[in-house]
């Protein structure tokens, strides 16, 4: 975001985001859970400073027991913080009784990672439970209903049962019954887990369109890190209960600052060294050795003829060895695995002119 520093303004990563425009805002929140014997205690969260603007999709991602389930379960009352404040629209939810928590959770819709659906209802009554608890009249509901199950492609399947459902039907039914209230707010608890990639994809664009057309507001926890690449517009990373990162997806993903990201990121913005000049790499060059550079690109470069260019240029011929291009956060990313000669004058005039291109270039090591 782009919105000047203002001191009311609450900080998180290296871009501050003003409190006006935070649908969900932690503020040094803690969890410790008492052990079974009441002999000490477990901290699952410690003094985490979140903010999830309005209409963002911001994304947490870390190990299982990082603390992610937690996070999303302070949101929706389902655990209270046992320290600090959390503000759901500018309201301050931390010391809320039950009775104010069952108002609240209508406008913050909850969808599962097992879906959680009643098998004895149909996929319309599902659907329809939640308007129902708050007593909707019955006629808003027919019509509420109708236009839910046609936004998640289940219109000719309302008066199917859950054991009748695929997994991603299950899911877009959890979709519809967590829309049904209006909600400003979505959360997702490791939604796609369960799904096979092909289902995992078609779950994405759906929640991608909602968050589009009703400007619905969603977190989202997993642990699958091409979830994040996929539809979230930030990021954070939480780690022994703490957010080590948080930012923009694509910063985040093309410049990572902690070693828990760099790990995480590597899996979809690296490529792997084949495993014959893995076992040759060289951290000192030899007589005649070649340089091995992993050379990322961002933007335009990302699918420039940047490597023609350079050849070109210095007059020095790169090998291409491995490369992929890919999308972060609907922006081009690409990165190469090249070889050129490790003597000079070659090799600094390609680091040179990498530089000039404002290219990324990581030295691997070297290999005769």
């Amino acid at each position: 975001m782009n919105a000047p520093f203002r001191p009311d303004a609450f900080s998180v990563g290296a871009v501050p985001i003003p409190i006006a425009e935070a649908a969900i805002r932690f503020e040094k929140v803690g969890k410790v859970f008492p052990t079974r014997r009441g002999q000490g205690a477990v901290t699952a969260l410690e003094g985490i400073d979140l903010s999830v603007p309005r209409g963002a999709i911001l994304g947490v991602i870390g190990r299982s027991g990082a603390g992610k389930s937690t996070l999303i379960r302070l949101v929706n009352g389902l655990e209270r913080a046992s320290s600090g404040r959390i503000l759901l629209e500018g309201e301050d939810v931390t010391g809320l009784t039950e009775a104010g928590w069952r108002a609240r959770r209508r406008s913050t819709g909850m969808i599962f990672q097992h879906f959680n659906l009643l098998s004895s209802r149909t996929v319309f009554d599902n659907v329809a439970l939640p308007l129902e608890i708050a007593g909707t009249p019955k006629g808003e509901i027919i019509a509420r209903v109708a236009r839910l199950l046609d936004l998640v492609g289940l219109a000719d399947k309302r008066g199917r049962y859950p054991a009748e459902l695929s997994g991603g039907q299950k899911q877009r039914v959890g979709i519809a019954r967590a829309l049904a209230t209006d909600p400003k707010v979505l959360l997702c608890d490791e939604a796609t887990s369960a799904l096979d990639p092909e289902t995992t994809q078609s779950i994405l664009a759906l929640l991608k369109r909602v968050n589009r057309e009703l400007g619905i507001t969603i977190l989202l926890i997993t642990h699958e890190i091409p979830v994040i690449k996929e539809i979230c517009d930030r990021v954070a990373v939480i780690e022994g209960g703490r957010i080590v990162e948080e930012g923009e997806t694509f910063a985040v993903f093309t410049r990572p600052r902690h070693p828990t990201t760099a790990r995480f990121v590597e899996t979809v913005t690296g490529v792997e060294l084949p495993p014959h000049l893995t076992e040759r790499l060289r951290t000192e060059p030899r007589e005649g050795d070649n340089a091995l550079l992993r050379i990322t690109f961002t933007g335009e470069n990302a699918t420039a003829p940047v490597i023609s260019r350079l050849s070109s240029v210095v007059g020095v011929d790169v090998n291409i060895l491995a490369g992929r291009i890919d999308a972060i956060a609907g922006q081009p990313f690409g990165s190469l695995l090249v070889s050129v000669p490790a003597r000079d004058p070659e090799y600094s005039a390609v680091l040179g002119a990498l530089k000039s291109l404002e290219l990324k270039a990581e030295v691997l090591g070297h290999v005769s």
